[in-house]
């Protein structure tokens, strides 16, 4: 390719002014010989056009007497580069077009809303990264919210009261339970919440669809605590080895009302003293990011971490979830409360299992007369058990405000506290009985 040149006479001086196009040589050698080839070729390639624009650009400027080679050089650039600057303008708006309807897809914004969570680009309502429980929250939502979504995909416009609908049959066909399938509709309201706030739908009545169910205890697994005497039994129950070691560790839950989470991260490191000279465990909650000041008050626990040099052993909680069912079931033989049937509600791979049971001819779970699955309390213990029997049994003692437990198990609302008080109707009856020494009034 050759640029284009034109000789002209600028404020009294002959100069060469680059008219800012190119031919190319060989075309140019095969038309040159031919005035209407020439001007066939040129006008083919919009140079024909451009010249003209230059000529009447030069004449007025001449008209004017404002022809000197800036504004020349400036007048040639707006009339050839025109279209590159058009052809650079759509491109940019069709690429910019394409980014955003990319980024408004509702897939490519779940993928990239939960890796941003995942990576700590996207915060919580504190601004704080997401606690490790919530990221596998949000994974596993992802893993089956994409499933339903690649079953008939939509829009961010298309979220209507019917496909809400079809949403929740989707999760009840999969068999979650319905505290599992409320999680999930908040995490969808959440979503869209965030793609709007980004400008990438208008969808504002998506929200109303979205309504959480009020989940009752009795459409969640049962949750128990276990009593100061079936805690007792179980720190004399006589152990060795490795059981020893996980009930140690789940009574050291037991005794400090923290989760899993964080009772299992406990090290000489996490212990200190406080200005008044009490002995306490201080940590970060893994799921809430909240620091925590537990007094040790029971001296139960600091013999369990005595036996330890305070530092906890690291135990798995399924090994923990799965021997700690073991030893109390072992237990329940001298302490009869263990094998007191309670109803319950069958988790979804609990549920698979007996549906592949039954065609064996197999009954895996006993049911009561009512058709409500049952299990032995000893069934139900597991790592989280720990924490409700220690705030159920600090607030079965009236020795503590709400507050003053609240500081110890980091809930932030009492409504969620009150969510670990696991009294039965009879047990909150026995409790207002012992509360009314001299009578109701």
């Amino acid at each position: 390719m050759h640029p284009l040149h034109t000789r002209m006479n600028v404020e009294g001086a002959v100069l060469w002014i680059n008219l800012l196009m190119k031919v190319n040589v060989a075309e140019w050698n095969e038309v040159s010989q031919s005035e209407r080839k020439q001007n066939n070729y040129l006008n083919k390639k919009g140079i024909s056009k451009k010249v003209a624009l230059i000529e009447e650009a030069v004449t007025d400027m001449r008209r004017h007497h404002r022809l000197t080679k800036e504004n020349l050089e400036s007048a040639i650039e707006s009339i050839v580069l025109v279209d590159k600057r058009d052809e650079l303008k759509r491109a940019e708006e069709l690429k910019k077009y394409v980014e955003d309807k990319k980024r408004s897809n509702v897939k490519n914004f779940v993928v990239n809303y939960i890796k941003g969570i995942e990576n700590g680009d996207v915060r919580n309502s504190r601004k704080e990264r997401y606690a490790k429980q919530s990221v596998k929250n949000w994974e596993q939502f992802r893993r089956v919210f994409l499933v339903f979504y690649g079953n008939r995909p939509f829009g961010w416009d298309d979220i209507n009261e019917s496909l809400v609908d079809r949403y929740i049959a989707y999760l009840e066909g999969k068999g979650y339970m319905k505290y599992t399938i409320d999680k999930h509709i908040s995490m969808f309201k959440t979503l869209i919440g965030a793609a709007e706030r980004q400008g990438l739908h208008n969808n504002h009545i998506a929200f109303s669809f979205l309504k959480r169910h009020q989940v009752k205890d009795e459409d969640k697994a049962k949750e128990i605590y276990l009593t100061k005497e079936e805690l007792s039994a179980l720190y004399d129950m006589p152990l060795t080895g490795f059981e020893e070691k996980v009930r140690d560790v789940f009574l050291i839950g037991c005794f400090t009302a923290l989760r899993y989470s964080d009772y299992s991260r406990i090290e000489k490191s996490t212990i200190g003293i406080t200005h008044s000279g009490t002995k306490v465990i201080r940590l970060r909650q893994e799921k809430t990011s909240g620091t925590v000041v537990i007094p040790i008050m029971d001296e139960r626990l600091e013999t369990l971490l005595k036996k330890y040099d305070y530092n906890v052993p690291k135990i798995c909680d399924q090994n923990l979830n799965r021997t700690i069912k073991e030893i109390c079931k072992r237990l329940s033989v001298t302490v009869p409360s263990l094998q007191k049937k309670e109803r319950t509600v069958l988790t979804l791979k609990e549920r698979r299992a007996e549906k592949e049971a039954k065609k064996r001819g197999v009954a895996l779970y006993e049911y009561d007369e009512h058709g409500y699955p049952v299990k032995s309390r000893w069934e139900l213990v597991a790592s989280h058990t720990a924490r409700r029997s220690c705030i159920t049994n600090m607030y079965l003692s009236h020795k503590f405000s709400v507050s003053q437990m609240m500081s110890v198990s980091g809930h932030r609302t009492e409504t969620m506290f009150y969510n670990y008080v696991k009294l039965s109707l009879d047990e909150y009856a026995d409790n207002v009985a012992s509360a009314a020494v001299d009578g109701l009034f």
